[in-house]
């Protein structure tokens, strides 16, 4: 969960950053004079969309690998209670009063 986490925390810090570029690419195709700068400035968004797009999947992948490790710590956890309560109680013939 602590990688997901950093991996959340600079998304949202690269999100943030990214907010004044994204800016500044719309002014640019908005403004743009001619065929060629319009392409260009349309591609720089494609870009930008893409960037943003494998930023999501790169949180999604952290978020669950963490729900995997999760998963397989808690099943850990349940084989280890399952084999410490059988220790405990003992076999079949515990209560047979032999």
């Amino acid at each position: 969960f602590r990688q997901a986490m950093q991996v959340q925390a600079q998304i949202a810090r690269n999100v943030q950053d990214d907010q004044s570029l994204l800016a500044d690419l719309v002014n640019h195709s908005q403004g743009a004079g001619g065929a060629l700068e319009a392409q260009q400035a349309a591609s720089q968004l494609l870009a930008f969309s893409a960037k943003q797009q494998m930023q999501i999947q790169e949180i999604m992948a952290a978020q669950y690998r963490a729900e995997t490790q999760d998963a397989a710590r808690k099943a850990q956890s349940e084989e280890a209670a399952r084999i410490a309560t059988q220790k405990f109680l003992g076999g079949s013939d515990a209560y047979k009063g032999n």
